[in-house]
């Protein structure tokens, strides 16, 4: 019970967090949208959809490989500086192969270079925030990770508030979206700080005890290590992310971006919805390192929350859409209540993966996601030509649920064998 108790709690200080931060991501977006229209859409949120690959690559699955070892973390040898050191220099290398690879890409326009340019600073914050969020959940303080990311959220959003209504082209609109990633890694880094002291024995206070506020150390042998370990699990969320993003840069490529931007529109609630489950598992993922006797009940209590989030959407998806963008982006609604049908899927598949990674299941679950990402890339190229974002709903519906099998076939298999 006080197990529960403590998800519930970092849980509940998470969707505290995101619904400041959503609410900023749909006041922008509501704004782009009724200022840029589609097309101006398309592109501001492709240039986002791209840069997010990047933060997620910034993490790699440090974070996970590390919390085992958490303790360290805070001796004297200076595990978290390195730690720190090595997300900088693999921020600054995620930088320039972002900005490197953009004449590569057939749907890449100038705005849309522009936009990816400016913010592809963004990353090193990414990843610095991502850093200190290691410290907030092995003490279980996402009370101070939240309070992070609503100050930058906020001064982001003044900003990109100011921009829109100067009439800024929209590629220089991600200029705030920059600088309230600053503000997340500055305040991160001060709070984190602050956490570590409070835990320091009583004859370190008085010194700089080794914190978030100590400089980053370049350990190549730790770093090397470091990425020996963590790559499995680094591929599967770029491929987790991978088989659900690129049907938005098909959608631009086949069709255009305009039809970007209207299936985008609808995925930015979609995806607000999906970082339900990923809070609840921050904040289990602890707790599952120690017993796996609360997995049952974790999955019931998953599946019910995410039913009742599709029967909400389906029933809101007309009037949150309209409220949004004031008009023009009909298809959005269709695209949304669609995509809300795999919240089951995608609710009950975060839990497994975790499952996995704490099993230390890394390079099955690697496999599973490589098939999940063929099977979703196959299936858009060949349906989004004729049927659009409406094709890429469907797939990416049915591409969960084909996760979703292939892990509890897994997990079974492998149960039955431990009983053999």
């Amino acid at each position: 019970m006080q197990s529960l108790i403590k998800i519930s709690q970092q849980t509940i200080w998470q969707v505290l967090g995101k619904a400041v931060t959503s609410l900023s991501t749909f006041i922008i977006l509501g704004l782009v949208a009724r200022n840029y229209g589609p097309n101006g859409t398309g592109i501001f949120t492709l240039a986002l959809t791209y840069l997010a690959i990047f933060y997620l690559l910034a993490d790699f699955g440090f974070n996970a490989h590390e919390l085992k070892r958490v303790k360290r973390l805070e001796s004297r040898d200076k595990e978290w500086n390195k730690l720190l050191g090595t997300r900088v220099v693999w921020s600054g290398i995620l930088i320039i192969l972002a900005i490197g690879l953009l004449p590569f890409w057939p749907f890449a326009t100038a705005q849309f270079n522009t936009a990816v340019f400016i913010g592809s600073l963004a990353i090193a914050a990414s990843a610095i925030f991502i850093t200190c969020n290691l410290i907030f959940q092995s003490k279980l303080r996402y009370d101070l990770s939240v309070i992070a990311s609503s100050i930058g959220t906020l001064v982001g959003l003044v900003i990109t508030v100011w921009l829109i209504s100067s009439r800024f082209p929209v590629s220089q609109i991600i200029l705030g979206h920059l600088i309230g990633w600053v503000f997340i890694a500055a305040s991160a880094l001060i709070l984190c700080g602050r956490l570590l002291r409070s835990f320091a024995p009583r004859n370190d206070k008085q010194e700089k005890f080794p914190s978030c506020i100590g400089k980053p150390i370049i350990d190549l042998s730790y770093a090397a290590n470091l990425f020996k370990q963590s790559w499995p699990i680094a591929a599967t969320l770029s491929l987790n992310v991978l088989y659900f993003r690129a049907d938005s840069f098909l959608i631009a490529y086949f069709k255009s971006v305009s039809d970007a931007g209207i299936y985008n529109v609808a995925y930015s609630f979609f995806q607000t919805a999906l970082v339900l489950p990923t809070f609840i598992m921050n904040a289990y993922y602890p707790l599952m390192l120690k017993s796996l006797a609360k997995v049952k009940v974790m999955g019931l209590s998953l599946l019910g929350i995410s039913l009742l989030g599709t029967v909400l959407t389906l029933t809101a998806a007309p009037l949150i859409i309209k409220i949004l963008t004031g008009g023009g982006f009909a298809g959005s609604t269709l695209s949304l209540q669609i995509l809300s049908l795999g919240f089951p899927a995608y609710f009950l598949s975060s839990l497994l993966m975790w499952i996995f990674v704490a099993k230390n299941k890394y390079k099955t679950l690697f496999l599973l996601y490589t098939s999940g990402t063929i099977f979703n890339i196959l299936l858009n190229i060949f349906y989004i030509p004729k049927y659009s974002y409406i094709a890429s709903s469907w797939i990416t519906v049915i591409s969960e649920y084909f996760i979703l099998i292939l892990q509890i076939m897994v997990l079974w298999f492998a149960e039955s064998r431990f009983k053999r």
